[in-house]
């Protein structure tokens, strides 16, 4: 039987895969999804082609730097390489509910794994829908202490789902915006199925959209577990 779950589990190869990102519907998205579909005859061939119509925050996506503020830099700006690298996954067990997430959380969760150049999966044993207000959201909350920590460590992207907050505190989320995107730390939001992780050190493959000045790319979020070098 075919599941949403056993649709985001597969095999590449030898590897174990697994697909981090949200399948959208354009019937039931409430952010800007349209897709119209229609014949085209090319030569004596009908074919179907879609027009699609689509926010570039859409869904799972990766934030390029133009996202935020004066910064310039679009999704066609950093090399291709900056898109995938080794993902590790970090649990915060020691955050407290809807507190800052501190250097102290995330030196634990760490546990002396990260190297320069990594991408970071942060989750919490707190859930909540993210950009949904909602009074029982107990989610920790991305601060200018995590920021200046990501930037130390040196890696390229940090990616959360639904147990990381960043939306409900303007003071850190910009902070964290300024100082991550400011040097080329991507931001991977709306992430799914991390909890379908069966290793905390795997490749990680988020290729976006090239297409000159986007801000932001909706993306397919591909894990490989067990490759030499990533594991």
């Amino acid at each position: 039987m075919v599941t949403p779950t056993s649709l985001c589990i597969g095999r590449i190869g030898p590897y174990r895969a697994v697909q981090l990102s949200k399948i959208i519907d354009p019937a039931t998205e409430s952010r800007r999804c349209d897709l119209r579909r229609h014949l085209v005859n090319v030569q004596g061939v009908n074919d179907y082609h879609s027009e699609i119509d689509i926010g570039s925050h859409l869904g799972t996506h990766v934030e390029a730097p133009c996202h935020h503020g004066k910064l310039t830099k679009d999704v066609t700006a950093l090399p291709f390489d900056h898109f995938a690298g080794r993902g590790v996954l970090m649990k915060l067990d020691t955050c407290e509910p809807k507190a800052l997430i501190t250097r102290h959380d995330l030196e634990t969760a760490d546990q002396g794994r990260v190297q320069k150049g990594d991408v970071l999966i942060l989750d919490s044993r707190f859930q909540s829908e993210p950009f949904i207000i909602s009074p029982d959201d107990q989610r920790p909350h991305l601060s200018r202490e995590s920021a200046e920590w990501f930037l130390e460590k040196g890696v390229k992207a940090v990616g959360f789902g639904n147990g990381i907050c960043i939306e409900q505190n303007i003071e850190h989320c910009n902070a964290c915006h300024d100082i991550m995107l400011g040097n080329d730390i991507l931001f991977l939001e709306v992430m799914k199925n991390i909890e379908q992780l069966n290793s905390d050190i795997f490749m990680i493959l988020y290729l976006p959209l090239p297409i000159k000045g986007l801000d932001a790319s909706p993306v397919n979020i591909v894990v490989l577990e067990g490759v030499p070098g990533f594991c």
